[in-house]
């Protein structure tokens, strides 16, 4: 049976999380799952490029995901099941060669952007491009790393990222030889991917790389972030993003202490995708940041709904270290602080929400105390949180509400 660890624990939460949604449905919201409420949002527009083609503005949709669905010529629930087979398989394929416990595998799968696995959003087979790519520099499997970073710059503008990222991990790696081979194989994959996607545009409209216009003039441009920081949508939702850009502001600065030698990470040696994956949480959230002039919108899915959260937070996680209880109140207090930048202190029950806010990021450090039942509880609470939050965003979703 403990072979089969993973499998049943993912395919229990899997069925558990459906469990939730059936009944939900049932007892609460009848037309819940009908197909107008899944296609909404960026999936109504892959829908729309799946029937036409590329058109206007929607050249900002990168092709992998519509023409997958155009060649299964599945309906909006087939295209949502196979979601779901993909992320899974791929959650799955990462979940064994990271050797995950069940306790960690709940904790991740639980995480609540991971509700885009479960729609017609392009997230899915960028999880698998993305887990491609890690193994591949796990395993030094250069074939594995290009056919992940195809099918990820297929899939959506990622290799604005993954560039740097990939050259970060190659240099800082300890494994350094036919250096200039590997990133030169990187870089043509990559260019190749970049064609592609500028080939499949073009021969719908007539436009070569329209994508970077259409961008620009929804104010996806270089620009210093205005205070406070905001989101699509407001309330929750700055809440989610904004937790997403902490975690994004975290990993680039492990990552800097790294690469500069600092005194704490002298002696902690960091495999390549730990170091990739750090560089692209990092990335991804500096890029929002500063090209969006302060709006976070969608950063949750670029920095949860991906398996680098994964990769680096169990690298975290398997470190000897723990928090003692002054330091875990040090650490409550910085994050506290940190939601100033949003404008948290505005109304007293905006603060409270925010200090909920804390606590729940906070539990991702208690589960380091030097406390083995604080670590325990903190645990079952973040899994507890996780699902419940992953629920309500699946539910707000498909009441036509913003996530991402």
């Amino acid at each position: 049976m403990k072979k089969y660890t993973e499998i049943i624990t993912i395919g229990l939460y899997t069925l558990l999380f459906a469990s939730i949604i059936m009944a939900l449905k049932f007892l609460f919201f009848n037309d819940l799952l009908n197909v107008d409420n899944l296609l909404n949002w960026d999936a109504d527009h892959y829908y729309w490029i799946k029937d036409n083609g590329y058109e206007g503005f929607r050249v900002a949709f990168f092709p992998l995901f519509p023409l997958t669905w155009e060649f299964l010529s599945v309906d909006t629930y087939g295209i949502v099941i196979f979601n779901c087979v993909v992320f899974l398989v791929s959650f799955y394929t990462l979940v064994k060669s990271l050797k995950l416990s069940v306790l960690e595998i709940l904790t991740y799968i639980s995480i609540p952007s991971f509700i885009f696995f479960y729609l017609p959003y392009t997230e899915s087979l960028f999880f698998l491009s993305s887990t491609l790519l890690l193994l591949g520099l796990k395993y030094d499997k250069i074939p594995l790393v290009c056919i992940g970073l195809l099918l990820a710059t297929l899939s959506r503008p990622a290799f604005t990222i993954f560039i740097p990222a990939i050259v970060i991990a190659e240099l800082a790696s300890e494994n350094r030889n036919k250096i200039g081979i590997r990133l030169g194989i990187y870089f043509s994959v990559t260019l190749v991917g970049v064609l592609a996607v500028g080939l499949i545009q073009y021969l719908d409209t007539g436009e070569w790389f329209k994508f970077f216009i259409v961008q620009k003039g929804w104010g996806n441009e270089l620009q210093i972030p205005k205070l406070p920081l905001t989101s699509w949508a407001g309330g929750f939702i700055v809440r989610l993003d904004g937790a997403a850009l902490l975690i994004g502001i975290l990993a680039g600065l492990a990552l800097s202490a790294f690469l500069l030698k600092l005194k704490a990470f002298r002696k902690i040696s960091l495999p390549k995708e730990v170091i990739f994956s750090l560089a692209y949480l990092g990335g991804i959230s500096l890029s929002v940041l500063i090209f969006r002039g302060g709006s976070l919108f969608s950063l949750n899915r670029f920095v949860f709904a991906v398996p680098f959260i994964i990769v680096a937070f169990n690298f975290w996680l398997k470190q000897g270290f723990h928090f003692n209880t002054k330091q875990l109140a040090y650490i409550f207090g910085i994050i506290f602080l940190f939601w100033l930048l949003f404008d948290s202190y505005v109304h007293i029950q905006n603060l409270l929400k925010f200090l909920f806010l804390t606590f729940y990021v906070s539990l991702i450090f208690v589960v380091k105390s030097d406390k083995t039942f604080v670590r325990k509880i903190s645990t079952f609470l973040l899994i507890l949180l996780n699902i419940s939050f992953q629920v309500i965003l699946y539910v707000r979703f498909l009441q036509g509400g913003w996530v991402g």
